[in-house]
């Protein structure tokens, strides 16, 4: 992402072995970007929109603004409404890195 950008982040996970959604009513999406030295949090966004099964966090300009460009570790958690928490890994990786990059000021 290039700092001070707007985008989302979607996702639409199911239930292992089944065909339900995870996001439905009740459940609430959670975005948590850390730096990857030290863990430290450095954002916290969350959602409880969700349609068809998508929930998507949106980052804002102002999300990234105070945030060194650099790479970071990312984690998205749903937690359902009956309180049961999921930690979202695609397939086959161990970590979710994020990396957020300068943008070519205008003018310059």
């Amino acid at each position: 992402m290039i700092k001070l950008d707007t985008g989302p982040i979607s996702v639409r996970p199911k239930v292992k072995g089944t065909n339900e959604y995870l996001l439905t009513d009740g459940a609430t999406l959670y975005f948590t970007l850390k730096k990857l030295k030290d863990g430290q949090i450095v954002m916290n966004k969350s959602t409880t929109d969700f349609e068809d099964g998508v929930g998507s966090i949106v980052l804002e300009s102002t999300d990234t603004q105070d945030i060194d460009a650099g790479t970071y570790i990312y984690d998205l958690v749903v937690v359902r409404a009956d309180g049961t928490r999921d930690t979202l890994i695609p397939q086959g990786r161990s970590s979710l890195y994020f990396v957020i990059k300068e943008g070519v000021k205008q003018g310059q």
